[in-house]
């Protein structure tokens, strides 16, 4: 894992929680918690590892998956003439086996360090990472899109300093926000829209200073989200996981 990525992890951790937390990799299992991670796997025909994306049409092929480099070698294998006219439906397992490669390394465009990821075009600094395209500074996260700094993500857009959030777009310094819009400073919200300042807010519509849908003067507000914020990152810090999450918060 490179230096900057590292360092882009401390600086997301000192937006959204006012701590810095490091060692990246040390979080790994709670950022994967909830999301779905790219399958890794060796290489059918080395012991590189392939990391093809988390969807059912990987799945059948994934014995026979390959290093892109690998890839390019192996397509230039062909069948011979007299094995092509003599193709039918009973040896076309045997004669096809050299043949039956492929690869989840499917990379255009310009890519800077991005390292252990699958599937990604015109992307820089990302670490661990599957399905994504105009990002920097993404580790632990299945498709963001035209984002940085998202660490443990899954299928959110256009977005930037986010930590385990879902299915959402626009979001802007949120921590376990899922299914929402256009929300910044938000923590632990489900199905909001236009929402900032928020913590705990289901449902809601251009929400600001509220936790549990209740508005609250900012004053009041911020002197109760630094309290929640603090007590995160202690128990980060200390456990490098959260029991609590945007999907388990009602049975919490």
């Amino acid at each position: 894992m490179g230096k900057a990525i590292e360092q882009a992890f401390e600086a997301a951790t000192k937006v959204v929680l006012g701590k810095t937390l490091s060692g990246l990799e040390n979080y790994e299992d709670w950022l994967q918690t909830n999301l779905r991670p790219a399958k890794k796997h060796k290489s059918a025909v080395s012991s590189q590892m392939v990391y093809d994306p988390p969807l059912s049409f990987y799945a059948p092929a994934s014995k026979r998956a390959v290093k892109q480099s690998e890839a390019l070698e192996l397509g230039k294998h062909s069948l011979s003439e007299s094995d092509a006219l003599s193709l039918n439906l009973s040896n076309a397992a045997k004669l096809l086996e050299p043949l039956r490669h492929h690869t989840s390394d499917a990379i255009t465009g310009q890519n800077v360090e991005v390292e252990e990821c699958s599937l990604y075009i015109n992307s820089s600094y990302c670490y661990r990472a599957c399905s994504f395209v105009n990002c920097k500074f993404c580790a632990y996260s299945f498709w963001p899109r035209d984002s940085e700094y998202m660490f443990g993500v899954d299928t959110v857009f256009s977005s930037k300093f986010c930590i385990k959030c879902y299915n959402s777009v626009n979001l802007t310094r949120c921590v376990e926000v899922s299914h929402s819009s256009n929300c910044s400073d938000s923590y632990f919200c489900h199905n909001c829209d236009a929402c900032s300042e928020c913590m705990f807010c289901t449902n809601a519509k251009a929400l600001r200073y509220a936790i549990f849908n209740h508005q609250y003067p900012k004053e009041e507000y911020l002197r109760i989200k630094k309290l929640v914020l603090e007590e995160i990152a202690q128990k980060l810090e200390k456990n490098k996981k959260l029991e609590l999450s945007i999907f388990n918060l009602c049975g919490k």
